[in-house]
């Protein structure tokens, strides 16, 4: 398994911390494992107490832990929380480095830095748009003042949120050239960040394919500055715009969301029932044979192969909610595997 970017940091997925996305880490084959850096978003007390009872046993690699809400703020009880991760003595927990905004970091990391321990700290700066990432350069340089941190502060994700579309060749190597000087400022790492998969599937009955903008676009950027070496970061198959205030977001039809080269299969079925993950399944399986990448490249791709396979007993068939685990299984495997 060969890497395109060997020099690169590794590949940053932004993944939630619900249930079957903690199952899609546990399920990640570690020759995958070895090359990701999840970036695991808790936001729910709920999932505060999974990340303290299960996290030694759902991920033992380093990872990335943001606790904040979607605009990168931390309330005084979340810092409690994210204290009481930190302070788990032992094992994984160990490896896990927090995420802070540039804008709450003078707060924050005094709060945590009893905590911290010998972790470092990755700061995420949330762009509304690639315009104005200049105006933010002050805003990093300032926080990284905040006494302590930049000792640790070895790694920045510049998250766009929904990939922009249409950016000219010269916007571009702007960008890339604003992305420069923020590394600049003293990172180890520096990762692009964004999100193409749409808010809603409402549009597509049956099959479709969506355009992988976030990874055209992070290719576009990382040639136009290759000395930067820019980390590559997504959203993978779920909108960045899903920020859990709406915790049940299942929807009422299955979806197989298959990562390719450049986009995303998908083919959403009629109903939520174990006969149409089956359905769907069977038509990954033949009617786009080309594009399955069989048994055996991905835990998800297993269960997609099961579930086509007349031989496999309905009871072993996993369908419903194992969709979720199946994109990210999957996609985290492409991205490694054919890409990054």
């Amino acid at each position: 398994m060969p890497s395109s970017y060997e020099q690169y940091p590794p590949y940053i997925p932004i993944i939630k911390c619900q249930k079957w996305e903690r199952l899609a880490l546990k399920k990640t084959a570690p020759a995958v494992a070895d090359r990701i850096l999840p970036c695991i978003e808790v936001r729910m007390p709920d999932q505060h107490l999974a990340m303290i009872q299960e996290y030694s046993t759902t991920w033992t690699r380093p990872a990335l832990v943001d606790y904040a809400d979607p605009q990168g703020h931390l309330s005084p009880s979340r810092i409690t929380e994210l204290n009481d991760f930190l302070k788990v003595v032992g094992g994984s927990p160990q490896l896990a480095s927090p995420v802070l905004s540039p804008g709450s970091a003078k707060a924050v990391f005094p709060a945590i830095r009893v905590a911290l321990g010998g972790r470092k700290v990755a700061l995420r700066l949330r762009l509304a748009d690639v315009s104005s990432v200049d105006n933010q350069l002050v805003l990093v340089e300032q926080s990284l003042r905040t006494p302590g941190l930049k000792a640790v502060a070895d790694r920045l994700i510049v998250d766009l949120g929904m990939t922009p579309g249409n950016l000219t060749g010269a916007s571009i190597a702007v960008f890339a050239g604003a992305l420069k000087k923020l590394k600049a400022l003293g990172f180890a790492h520096i990762h692009l960040a964004s999100g193409a998969f749409p808010e809603s599937l409402a549009h597509i009955n049956g099959a479709a394919l969506i355009d992988r903008k976030d990874w055209t676009l992070w290719e576009n950027v990382a040639a136009a500055n290759p000395s930067t070496q820019v980390g590559f970061s997504d959203y993978g198959p779920l909108t960045p715009k899903w920020t859990e205030e709406i915790t049940q977001r299942r929807g009422g039809r299955v979806v197989i969301r298959y990562a390719l080269k450049d986009k995303w299969r998908v083919i959403r079925g009629q109903n939520n029932t174990t006969a149409e993950s089956i359905a769907i399944s069977t038509l990954m399986t033949t009617a786009y044979a080309a594009e399955f990448k069989n048994r055996g490249y991905s835990f998800g791709d297993d269960l997609i192969a099961d579930r086509a396979d007349p031989t496999v007993p309905l009871n072993k068939k996993k369908c419903g909610l194992y969709h979720f685990t199946e994109f990210w299984t999957h996609h985290m495997a492409f991205v490694v595997k054919d890409q990054y």
